[in-house]
C-alpha cells in the first residue's frame, strides 16, 4: 500500500496534508550521499539538542512557585509515575522481584528509557525523572524525523530535520505553559508513553524499504502494543479505514501484503502478551470494560487547566482534532481521484484523533492519559504539514516563542522547589518515626509519593482499605519481606483510609499515635507480641 513512495519534487503539504500549495523539497546534493557519517552525525546532534531544550524547560519549571511547576505537583506526586524508579530501587538492592503492573505493563519503551534514566541520574529520583523527560522527547523528535525522512527521501538530511523539528514544537512548548498535566503527558516514565511514540512513528512501517528496518519497527511496535494494548484502540481503526480506502479504490488484493504485516504484528503481541507479559499485569484490560467507571470518569475527563491560556489550548487542541478528521475526509477524496500513497499517510494521522477517541468510548476505557492524542497530537500531525519553503520561518517563530517563554516564566535559582524537595507528609514522616520504624502500610495513593523523596528511605508496603494487600503497580513481595512497625492513616484526602477498626481488631491499639496534620495519623506498633501478630497476619517470611 505504501511501499513505494514516489520521489518527485512534490511537497508533502501540497501532495498530502495541503494539495492546492506547491512545496517543492529541497533536493539532496551528490556530496552527502559521499559522506555516509555526515547525517548519523546531524540527526544526533538534532536529538541531543531536542533533549537539553527538554531538560531546559523541565528546570524552568522546576523552579516555580505555583501550580505550573509540574515536575513536583505531577512528575512527583502522582503514584503512577514512579513505578519504574522503584522497580529499579529493587533491582539494585538485590530485592526479590515479584512485581505487579497495571492491565498495561512498563515494558517497552518505558523500561529500557527508565533504565537509562536510573544509570544516568545515578539513582537520583530527581535526575531520573529530569533525564526521562529528555529522552522520551528526543524519541518523539526521532519518529517524526524518520517519517518525514521516508516521506522525502530526496530532501536535505538539514531540511528534513527542520520539518521534523517543526512538526515537534508543541511537545517543547506547551511544558513550558503547565497548567494542564496533559500537556506533559509525553514527558512521564508511563506507560502511555509508548503509545504517544507508536502513533506518531507507525506509518514508518510501511513507508520503509529496508525489510531489515521494517523488521526491527514492527519488532518495536510489537512490544508496544504487547505492553499497551490501548494503543490498538486509536492506531487500527484509523488503519482499517485507510485500508478499506484503497481497496475500494484499487481493489482487496491491493491490500494483501500491508494487511499481513498489520496481522503479523497483532498476532505476535498477543502472543507476546499471553507468554510474556500475562503474569505481569496487576488485571485483565477487560476490567477497563466497566459502564459505571466510565459513567464516573467522564465527570473528570476534561483535562482541568488553572488559567485562561491553558484552557484556551485545550480548545485549540480540539479544534486541531477536528481539522485533523476534516482534512482525513478532504484527502480521502483526492487519494480517489489521484492515487498518490503519501496521501495515505496524511488520511491516516487526521483519522487517529476522534476515531481513536470513539473507539476508547466504544469499549468504556477512557482516561484522561488517552486525551493526549486527541488534544496534543493533533496540533503536531498539523504542523507536520508546514511546506518546507515556509519551515526554516515557523522553525525560527517557535524558537523565538519558547525562549521567550523560558526568559519570561522561569524561576532560575529556585529549582530547589523541585531537586530535594520533599512534601510536608515524608518531611513529618522523616522527622517524627523513631528509629528502626522505616517500614510501614498505606494506601496507594500515598505509598509511593511518600517515600521516593524520603531522606532516611522510609519505605511502605501499599494495602487496601480493607487491609488486604493492594496488587496494582507494586513489588507484592514486600508484603512478605519485611514487616511493618506502623500503618499511615490519611483521611484527609485520596483514597479510603486502611481500615482502623480492623487495624485494632487484628494487631491491638497501637503504642504511639503520631501526627501529621489534620487527619493525617500514624500508628505505631513497638510491643513484641503486636509486631509478632503484623508478622503472622500477612504471612511474614522469618
Amino acid at each position: 500500500m505504501l511501499r513505494r513512495i514516489p520521489s518527485d519534487d512534490t511537497g508533502f503539504a501540497s501532495r498530502v496534508l495541503d494539495p492546492v500549495h506547491e512545496d517543492v523539497a529541497p533536493r539532496m546534493p551528490v556530496a552527502d550521499d559521499g559522506n555516509r557519517w555526515r547525517r548519523p552525525a546531524l540527526v544526533l546532534a538534532a536529538m541531543v539538542a531536542a533533549a537539553l531544550l527538554t531538560a531546559l524547560v523541565f528546570v524552568v519549571r522546576a523552579g516555580d512557585p505555583g501550580v505550573s511547576n509540574w515536575p513536583v505537583n505531577w512528575e512527583l506526586w502522582s503514584s503512577d509515575n514512579g513505578v519504574l524508579f522503584q522497580l529499579l530501587q529493587d533491582v539494585v538492592a538485590g530485592r526479590d522481584l515479584d512485581w505487579s503492573f497495571s492491565p498495561q505493563v512498563y515494558v517497552f519503551p518505558e523500561m529500557p528509557v527508565s533504565a537509562v534514566a536510573f544509570a544516568l541520574a545515578s539513582g537520583d529520583v530527581y535526575a531520573y525523572y529530569l533525564f526521562v523527560a529528555a529522552i522520551n522527547n528526543a524519541l518523539l523528535f526521532g519518529a517524526l524525523y524518520l517519517v518525514v525522512r521516508l516521506l522525502f527521501p530526496d530532501a536535505r538530511v538539514v531540511a528534513q530535520l527542520a520539518r521534523a523539528a517543526v512538526a515537534w514544537l508543541p511537545l517543547v512548548i506547551l511544558p513550558l505553559v503547565g497548567t494542564a498535566w496533559v500537556f506533559s503527558f509525553h514527558l512521564a516514565p508511563t506507560y502511555y508513553f509508548g503509545m504517544y511514540l507508536v502513533l506518531l512513528g507507525a506509518p514508518a512501517l510501511y513507508l520503509v524499504r529496508s525489510q531489515n528496518a521494517r523488521w526491527a519497527i514492527a519488532a518495536a511496535i510489537t512490544l508496544t502494543a504487547a505492553s499497551n494494548p490501548l494503543v490498538l484502540v486509536f492506531a487500527v481503526p484509523a488503519l482499517v479505514l485507510v485500508g478499506l480506502l484503497v481497496a475500494l479504490r484499487s481493489g482487496w488484493r491491493t491490500i494483501g501484503r500491508p494487511a499481513s504485516l498489520l496481522g503479523g504484528v497483532l498476532v505476535t503481541a498477543l502472543v507476546v502478551r499471553l507468554v510474556a507479559f500475562t503474569g505481569m499485569q496487576g488485571t485483565s484490560p477487560f476490567t477497563y470494560v466497566d459502564l459505571e467507571l466510565f459513567q464516573a470518569r467522564l465527570g473528570w475527563l476534561w483535562p482541568h487547566a488553572s488559567d485562561p491560556t491553558g484552557n484556551s489550548i485545550l480548545l485549540t487542541g480540539l479544534l486541531a482534532a477536528v481539522v485533523c478528521l476534516v482534512g482525513a475526509v478532504f484527502l480521502a477524496r483526492r487519494y480517489w481521484r489521484h492515487r498518490d500513497p503519501r496521501r495515505l499517510v496524511a488520511v491516516w494521522y487526521g483519522l487517529v484523533p476522534l476515531v481513536g477517541l470513539v473507539g476508547t468510548a466504544v469499549l468504556l476505557i477512557t482516561h484522561q492519559y488517552y486525551l493526549w492524542p486527541v488534544l496534543i497530537a493533533p496540533m503536531v500531525f498539523l504542523l507536520l504539514a508546514v511546506p518546507f519553503r515556509a519551515v526554516p520561518w515557523t522553525l525560527a517563530a517557535g524558537l523565538v516563542v519558547l525562549l521567550s517563554l523560558v526568559v519570561t516564566t522561569s524561576s532560575f535559582g529556585d529549582e530547589g522547589r523541585y531537586f530535594g524537595h520533599r512534601s510536608a507528609e515524608t518531611t513529618c514522616l522523616d522527622t517524627v518515626l523513631p528509629a528502626g520504624h522505616e517500614v510501614g502500610y498505606a494506601t496507594f495513593s500515598d505509598a509511593r509519593r511518600l517515600q521516593l523523596t524520603s531522606l532516611r528511605g522510609i519505605r511502605f508496603i501499599p494495602l487496601k482499605s480493607s487491609g488486604v494487600q493492594a496488587t496494582w503497580l507494586t513489588n507484592l513481595d514486600y508484603l512478605h519481606a519485611e514487616t511493618g512497625t506502623f500503618f499511615y492513616l490519611n483521611e484527609a484526602w485520596g483514597e479510603p483510609v486502611i481500615d482502623k477498626d480492623l487495624i485494632s481488631r487484628s494487631f491491638g491499639e497501637p503504642d504511639q499515635v503520631l501526627g501529621c496534620g489534620d487527619r493525617l495519623a500514624i500508628w505505631l506498633y513497638d510491643d513484641p507480641a503486636k509486631l509478632a501478630r503484623i508478622t503472622e497476619h500477612f504471612h511474614v517470611r522469618r
